[in-house]
């Protein structure tokens, strides 16, 4: 069975939990794997001016808190897309919702439908055709809801990894030291 991972040297050393020498606290961190941070730029699959407006303002908030990278872009992307797509689904949604009982691509129907009423003959035939226009409606909203499912957990899945939900930011420790401490190493 694995331990937890080790926490970096200096979150220890701010945390004030571990008494380590000097010499260990030097050795552990030339152990430690750093990451340079350069320039944080949007990838350029992000085409559109919005979406990387929307990377800029969340890798900005990100980086003052010290625990993004470079590493980081690809997934910072994603979620700028699926967060994007979760958007589009939802007002499609909506917009399904607000229509009437008519789908654009059923108008000849419901237009046969109409005229069905001039003919009483013609009732049941109308009666099957606002059926087939009900379950239409009901296929396209369920479709376009699974879609708007599958955009929000990936939208999710992303937030967590960085640390944008309120659960995984709770997880973040940034250490930081005091003075005081300072005095004492």
């Amino acid at each position: 069975m694995a331990g937890r991972p080790k926490e970096p040297i200096g979150l220890l050393v701010a945390k004030g939990k571990k008494h380590l020498s000097q010499a260990e606290i030097i050795d552990r961190e030339d152990s430690e794997i750093k990451v340079p941070f350069i320039n944080v730029k949007p990838p350029d699959y992000l085409s559109t001016k919005k979406k990387k407006d929307e990377f800029q303002h969340y890798a900005d908030m990100l980086v003052r808190l010290d625990i993004f990278t470079e590493l980081d872009v690809d997934m910072l992307a994603k979620y700028v897309i699926a967060h994007e797509l979760y958007l589009k689904y939802t007002k499609q949604v909506q917009a399904l919702l607000r229509k009437s009982s008519v789908v654009h691509k059923w108008a000849a129907v419901d237009k046969l439908a109409t005229l069905c009423d001039k003919d009483e003959s013609l009732e049941e035939l109308k009666k099957l055709l606002e059926k087939i226009i009900r379950r239409q409606r009901g296929e396209d909203i369920s479709t376009v809801m699974a879609l708007q499912d599958k955009a929000f957990k990936q939208c999710v899945t992303c937030a967590k990894e960085l640390g944008l939900t309120i659960t995984s930011r709770c997880k973040l420790v940034i250490p930081t030291v005091n003075d005081e401490e300072d005095d004492l190493l």
